[in-house]
């Protein structure tokens, strides 16, 4: 296992959030207090992008820069954490042949922890991000830094901003959002002690405050006892280095959605995950195995089908929510909702901002239902940056 380091803090879990710098308005203490989820009521209204491609985008004198993660070493976690930031790469090889195939001038910057240095090359005024740059260093907390410096230097590029992925990557921190605004999501509790007091009911899912990718979650994660829980609390707080979400097991139907757009976003067609050959119930949920591990069992049972069967209300309803959801967390460009469906209403699980858009994950999955290639799907999101009017392009 490689040199590890924190950027948590401590396990008193004052006062932190996902970047780990102070906020102090959203102290941590021991544990924070579950917050009952609210009833379903019809958030924004879906609404087409009405943003079409033109020819003549293609005419512009730009070039696109496909920035991703080169990770040599993890900042914490498990050694088979790796597989997920190595696929970053493969995307970022996926999109730059799809981009070139369609006539644009293209180059590949893998970036570690120096993300100026690779970028340097490739003046703002010429260059187009493509931000797949999730791990600098091989810290996932460090991710909201890429945007910012975009930013500052004066970079057009795909994808979210510093906000909605400071936010997002606070698992704790969104949900409280979304309840603030009627939108329902499992009961939780963010622990920092292993024997702290918690309300959230059983059985219960333990998972890492702030990581993505499933990193941190196991059949293990489901526990059904406070002897479990407080056994994967503390592998939380001793491998992944900062304080535990603890939520409430929905053992219903899963699904996610993909959005993209801005002012205008839309909602892609609905997948449902299928977990094939799980009789119980509480091992249905998506695991770090079932989403990296391609010879293992839960992989090969674990399916997303796109477009899901889902009645009309409900798939009205898990389009609004996943919209709703999006606006809130000032997501652009692209992201994926996951929710979990019980009687008829659904739970909003997590909000990705930049999700992966690998040719067969759930995003470039919808995209192509929609009529989008891997190609096209990345020349929209290209262009949905355009849109944006960021400089050099305003």
């Amino acid at each position: 296992m490689p040199a590890t380091r924190s950027l948590f803090p401590a396990a008193s879990g004052r006062g932190f959030h996902a970047a780990g710098l102070p906020d102090a308005a959203s102290p941590v203490d021991d544990v924070a207090p579950s917050l009952p989820p609210a009833a379903w009521e019809p958030p924004l209204l879906a609404a087409e992008s009405g943003l079409s491609l033109a020819a003549e985008q293609r005419q512009v004198a730009m070039a696109v820069l496909v920035l991703y993660s080169r990770v040599d070493e993890l900042a914490r976690g498990e050694e088979l954490d790796m597989l997920s930031e190595l696929e970053t790469a493969q995307v970022a090889e996926e999109i730059v042949a799809g981009l070139r195939s369609l006539g644009y001038r293209v180059a590949l910057a893998g970036a570690s922890a120096d993300v100026a240095a690779a970028l340097a090359p490739y003046p703002p005024d010429a260059w187009l991000v493509f931000n797949l740059c999730e791990s600098p260093g091989g810290d996932t907390a460090r991710e909201a830094a890429v945007p910012l410096l975009l930013e500052g230097r004066g970079y057009a590029y795909t994808g979210a901003g510093a906000e909605a992925i400071t936010c997002c990557l606070d698992k704790a921190r969104t949900k409280a959002l979304l309840v603030r605004h009627g939108i329902a999501t499992p009961r939780y509790a963010v622990l920092a002690r292993p024997n702290a007091p918690c309300d959230v009911p059983l059985p219960a899912l333990v998972k890492p405050l702030a990581e993505d990718a499933s990193k941190g979650i196991s059949t293990d994660s489901v526990v059904r006892d406070r002897e479990a829980l407080a056994r994967q609390v503390a592998y939380i707080l001793e491998r992944y280095r900062q304080p535990a979400l603890v939520e409430e097991f929905v053992a219903g139907r899963e699904f996610n959605v993909a959005v993209w757009g801005d002012g205008r976003p839309e909602a892609l067609p609905l997948s449902e995950i299928h977990y094939d050959g799980f009789a119980d119930p509480l091992q249905r949920l998506l695991t770090y195995e079932a989403k990296w591990v391609e010879d293992s069992f839960a992989c090969r049972h674990t399916t997303g089908i796109c477009p899901a069967e889902v009645d009309g209300l409900l798939a009205r309803r898990l389009r609004e929510t996943a919209l709703a959801a999006y606006r809130l967390t000032h997501s652009r460009g692209y992201a994926r909702v996951d929710m979990r469906e019980r009687d008829g209403v659904p739970y909003v699980l997590e909000v990705n901002p930049n999700p992966s858009l690998a040719s067969d994950a759930g995003f470039a999955r919808a995209a192509r239902v929609a009529g989008y290639d891997h190609a096209h799907m990345a020349e929209r999101i290209v262009s949905l940056a355009l849109a944006q009017g960021r400089p050099p392009f305003g």
